[in-house]
């Protein structure tokens, strides 16, 4: 297992990797996470090889989500982006959450079609359409499941500055939310804002080369986040590695040489658990 930061180990922050797939949850939770996100923006570039410009469908999303819970024991929230729809499109999608097992979802107030919260040219809708969505999704958690997360997210703060996202914050806990979530704040003085300004529990997304700061684990507690998500690093490592072995295999004909930089037959075989089916293998398998 892997060794864990001091506030990670005594539970006072919660860290959370982002996976767009079976195999990156399975990773996920053989290094230590306890809770995995299932980042949209990931499974557009992977499943679709996409930006994350509101191409994703909801079917798509919870085909992904649904092949993750089953796969892992670890809890998993779900990127609903938009919720693709309005308060009943919300509602349908939660109920399918639910009952794969998902531990909780995230809803953003973009305009559809959305994109990513770094990226230029953001729009929002009227806060009182999501307080419907978030209520929404609100009343069937409480009909479902009460312990399921709902993350209420906004992306005001690039459109409409940092005075209204905190409004909506506010007013998407009102609405039911578990956690508030302001997307992509760009200064510590604004994250101070953030967590102070808005009432309940509140989660920061650290992307890299992105427009929020990312702070030292300890001053993210310091400052009262309560969790904080590094949705897009293991992607973006995937994508370095991946790039570099691939160009090793063109310049040298051969993959001596990457041996410190992958793993081999053997130890991809743990990861997916080899073993276990060989033993199924042998108990069912004719003779």
């Amino acid at each position: 297992m892997t060794k864990k930061h001091p506030l990670i180990e005594a539970s006072k922050v919660m860290i959370s990797a982002g996976v767009w797939d079976v195999l990156s949850a399975k990773l996920a939770e053989r290094a230590g996470f306890h809770t995995v996100v299932l980042s949209g923006y990931a499974v557009s570039a992977s499943h679709l090889g996409e930006p994350d410009f509101g191409l994703l469908t909801q079917s798509e999303i919870l085909d992904v989500a649904r092949r993750v819970c089953r796969a892992v024991s670890v809890r998993v929230i779900v990127d609903g982006d938009t919720g693709f729809g309005g308060p009943l499109n919300v509602v349908h999608m939660v109920e399918a959450l639910i009952q794969m097992g998902a531990a909780g979802v995230i809803l953003e107030d973009q305009t559809w079609p959305k994109r990513c919260g770094h990226m230029r040219g953001k729009s929002v809708i009227a806060m009182e359409e999501h307080v419907a969505k978030i209520r929404a999704a609100a009343a069937t958690r409480d009909r479902l499941k009460p312990e399921f997360i709902i993350t209420a997210r906004t992306d005001a703060r690039g459109p409409l500055g940092l005075d209204e996202a905190i409004r909506r914050g506010n007013a998407y806990r009102e609405a039911g939310a578990s956690v508030i979530f302001v997307e992509a704040p760009e200064s510590e003085a604004e994250m101070k804002r953030i967590t102070s300004e808005i009432a309940g529990l509140k989660t920061v997304n650290n992307i890299e080369g992105g427009k929020t700061p990312i702070l030292p684990l300890e001053r993210a507690h310091e400052l009262g986040f309560i969790s904080v998500g590094f949705v897009l690093t293991g992607l973006y490592a995937a994508t370095k590695a991946i790039q570099g072995a691939y160009a090793h295999l063109l310049e040298h004909g051969t993959s001596v040489g990457l041996e410190d930089a992958m793993v081999n037959f053997e130890e991809f075989g743990e990861v997916v658990g080899l073993e276990a089916k060989y033993a199924l293998d042998e108990e069912f398998g004719a003779d």
